[in-house]
């Protein structure tokens, strides 16, 4: 996945540690930021800002509702 990464004119930072592709991103508008990390399902992690971390974990909290999937709603994660 690391190498299929094409870098974007957002990029601010593209560093590769390992096997792990470290992207630091200008984002105007959340929303297509979010339909990208969610196109990647369990191979992309946005670390922060925490407001975007949380829409996304919200998100998947509703897709799981909606398709009747078990949810924890632990408030530490």
């Amino acid at each position: 996945m690391v190498k299929a990464y094409e870098p974007r004119d957002r990029d601010i930072e593209n560093e590769v540690i390992g096997d792990v592709s470290q992207v630091v991103r200008q984002v105007s508008n959340p929303f297509w930021l979010i339909r990208e990390v969610l196109r990647y399902g369990g191979d992309c992690i946005v670390i922060s800002p925490d407001s975007i971390r949380d829409k996304i974990k919200e998100k998947l909290r509703s897709l799981c509702e909606q398709y009747d999937l078990p949810v924890q709603n632990d408030e530490t994660d």
